[in-house]
């Protein structure tokens, strides 16, 4: 599936997450969580309050990954979500999203797939997940 613009595809992400048939479940998400280090594209909450932070690009697939990589120091776990094209080339590239433990999410027509799970993270600034926490309605505890 071709997207207009980066802001089509990651509203279309968003509507995966929070649907019954997602890659990856969400209850809610919440746009552009801006934090010292960076602005992520969309932050998930997820099973047992776990945070899940995602990167969506069109083109720059290793941009992506390392803007991921970055986020975990606050979420559990992080991802790049790609266009069905972009993400053949980024599968080449599977071991360094592996060894950082990078999800690699794929768009295309028939939906959104999990091409690389990610490896749950132990974030290391707590108090910003903390604070990606607090702009969700749903959470408990």
């Amino acid at each position: 599936m071709r997207y207009p613009n980066e802001q089509s595809m990651v509203n279309a992400l968003s509507a995966f997450l929070t649907s019954r048939v997602g890659p990856v479940r969400c209850r809610e998400v919440t746009y552009e969580f801006d934090y010292r280090s960076g602005r992520t594209d969309l932050v998930g909450l997820g099973h047992q309050n776990s945070l899940h932070a995602f990167e969506a690009k069109l083109l720059k697939w290793r941009d992506a990954l390392q803007q991921a990589w970055r986020n975990t120091c606050f979420a559990h776990y992080c991802y790049v979500a790609l266009p069905e094209l972009t993400a053949k080339a980024a599968l080449r590239g599977r071991h360094e999203f592996e060894r950082h433990g990078v999800g690699l999410i794929v768009l295309s027509h028939h939906g959104a797939k999990l091409a690389i799970p990610p490896r749950r993270n132990t974030p290391l600034l707590p108090w910003l997940t903390k604070a990606a926490l607090s702009g969700f309605t749903s959470r408990t505890g």
